[in-house]
């Protein structure tokens, strides 16, 4: 067994979450690349396409795209397909409004080091009382 790795962050929107990760080593637009109905990933071709991300712990860079971010992940809260959690290295406004707003953990990555640790289903936990995110 893989010894469990901890990651120190910055919390912007407080809570604990757990969940498999599904790791994003880019920017993340929601608009174009998710079905907010169904919390389902929708590029074709892409190998997140067809991937829940309700439930999940979301590690990507940070936000893409415009003030849409916003509506679209209120609308996956309307529809009970939000992450659990989501992890950046870069804070987008929009991400932390709309996680601030609809009570989803957010946290800043101190060292992107998580990108080449942690892989799309390892299991994570996001523990915003004690600073860090926890990767099996």
């Amino acid at each position: 067994m893989e010894p469990t790795k901890e990651y120190k962050v910055r919390v912007v929107s407080s809570g604990n979450a757990s969940g498999p990760a599904v790791v994003i080593n880019d920017r993340l637009s929601l608009k174009g690349s998710v079905d907010p109905v169904r919390g389902v990933f929708t590029v074709p071709g892409d190998e997140l396409d067809g991937l829940s991300l309700k439930g999940k712990v979301l590690v990507f860079i940070s936000g893409k795209g415009s003030s849409s971010w916003s509506g679209y992940f209120k609308l996956a809260c309307r529809h009970n397909s939000t992450p659990a959690a989501i992890v950046n290295l870069e804070i987008d406004p929009l991400v932390a409004a709309a996680c601030v707003f609809n009570d989803v953990p957010l946290v800043q990555l101190e060292d992107p080091v998580i990108f080449r640790e942690v892989q799309t289903g390892d299991p994570v936990t996001v523990d915003s009382d004690k600073g860090i995110v926890i990767a099996n």
